[in-house]
């Protein structure tokens, strides 16, 4: 079968692999779908993780189940939470599975996971519906987490990004401002925008030094700063301010793929709204790692093996 492999910095060429066989409790899955999550452009640009999730965003149909599976069968529609999706078949365990309803469509269901980090973000940070919130970055990190605030009922979410078609989608997306913050200083404008007192709750979204203290100066007294972002570099911070004005801050990096799709049954969130582009799996590096280095139109793009 043919797989998208890591070889190192910018190295990632498709190879024809041996097709894996499923253990007693896992299922081997036709892809369909892996979408490229900012943690993959992460590892193509600055090395792996020391557990590399590449190739997570993963969705198919199940073509093998070992013999000890309960809950799923051969031809069952599934996402996989699992590393490796960037090739035509993926071993997975049963537990890191979840069923597609079978009114969703191929294209939502490929970014449900991303959504179920926003779900996780929003949750454990303790969001409220009353609260006025600012997003730093317009990505699918920062999109994803607009919808899941909306699905909460949150009226009021600023937001901020460098890219003029990020900022056009998160307006088309229901954002009540976005901005770009080389042309307003954010904590200014948030002051601004909130008579003075700041945001009750900052999402840094991007995973860089001046988006995170663009959080950090936009809040009110005693507010949260949520980090879903994924940094390469270590940040220096003055904590003064952040002690005298008693900030709360705390990062994520998990999933909640039940509250994501209740999100999607119930309040109509409709995450496939961010994908803009669909490429083979023979043109990751070309048209799609490369692209979105190069800051391009695209947001959100799917691999189809």
């Amino acid at each position: 079968m043919k797989k998208a492999v890591y070889h190192g910095i910018r190295d990632v060429r498709v190879e024809e692999v041996e097709e894996p066989n499923p253990g007693p409790q896992e299922v081997k899955i036709r892809i369909q779908y892996c979408g490229i999550c900012g943690s993959d452009l992460h590892e193509y640009l600055h090395g792996p993780f020391p557990q590399s999730p590449f190739g997570h965003e993963a969705c198919g149909k199940i073509v093998e189940a070992g013999q000890a599976v309960k809950g799923f069968q051969v031809g069952d529609r599934v996402i996989a939470f699992a590393k490796g999706g960037y090739a035509e078949c993926l071993v997975c365990p049963e537990e890191r599975l979840l069923k597609i309803p079978p009114p969703m469509g191929w294209e939502r269901a490929a970014v449900v996971e991303p959504l179920a980090g926003a779900a996780y973000a929003i949750e454990q940070g303790a969001v409220k519906s009353s609260d006025t919130v600012l997003i730093a970055g317009a990505g699918p990190v920062g999109l994803m987490l607009l919808l899941g605030l909306q699905a909460i009922g949150v009226k009021t979410v600023y937001m901020t990004d460098l890219l003029e078609n990020r900022r056009k989608k998160a307006e088309e997306l229901g954002a009540t401002l976005v901005f770009n913050p080389l042309k307003n200083k954010t904590s200014a404008k948030i002051k601004e925008l909130t008579s003075g007192r700041g945001v009750d709750v900052a999402i840094e979204a991007v995973g860089v030094e001046s988006t995170l203290k663009d959080c950090l100066a936009s809040i009110r007294y005693k507010g949260k700063v949520i980090v879903q972002g994924i940094f390469t570099d270590r940040v220096p911070l003055h904590m003064l301010g952040f002690v005298t004005r008693e900030t709360t801050m705390m990062g994520t990096n998990s999933i909640n793929p039940s509250l994501a799709m209740d999100w999607i049954e119930s309040k109509g969130i409709k995450p496939e709204s961010i994908i803009t582009r669909i490429i083979p799996l023979e043109q990751i590096s070309t048209e799609g790692f490369e692209v979105l280095v190069g800051k391009k139109d695209e947001i959100k793009i799917l691999v189809e093996p």
